[in-house]
């Protein structure tokens, strides 16, 4: 009979794993969080390891006085059939550090994970 006393701990244990589990984490970016690049992308993508919303995630790039330097337009790549993966758009930028600051709602719960990581452009 001692031995029952664990198992609601167990049980409210293992459902807070799968809940943590359930939201969006970034998985892989290019360019790469902390990356020193010769030349200016174009492109800013960020994958994460589950279905995303298109309702609330975006995905912006900001110079280091924090003005938005993309299209204004980063969301959800409807050309990725997992619906993983934000993209943005870049204008012309020239040397200096960018911020990449994203929001991504997972579509299985709604849950909203947000961050951000830098890359620079060398002279």
């Amino acid at each position: 009979m001692r031995a029952w006393w664990w198992l609601p701990v167990w049980g409210v244990w293992a459902v807070w794993v799968v809940v943590a589990a359930a939201h969006a984490r970034l998985v892989r970016a290019d360019p790469a969080p902390g990356a020193v690049l010769r030349s200016a992308p174009r492109v800013v993508r960020a994958v994460f390891q589950e279905e995303l919303s298109a309702r609330g995630s975006f995905l912006a790039v900001l110079d280091f006085r924090g003005r938005q330097v993309d299209d204004g337009k980063g969301g959800l790549d409807l050309e990725d059939l997992d619906r993983r993966t934000l993209v943005v758009r870049l204008r012309p930028i020239g040397p200096g550090r960018y911020t990449v600051r994203w929001q991504a709602t997972s579509a299985d719960d709604g849950y909203v994970a947000r961050g951000q990581y830098q890359f620079t452009v060398r002279p």
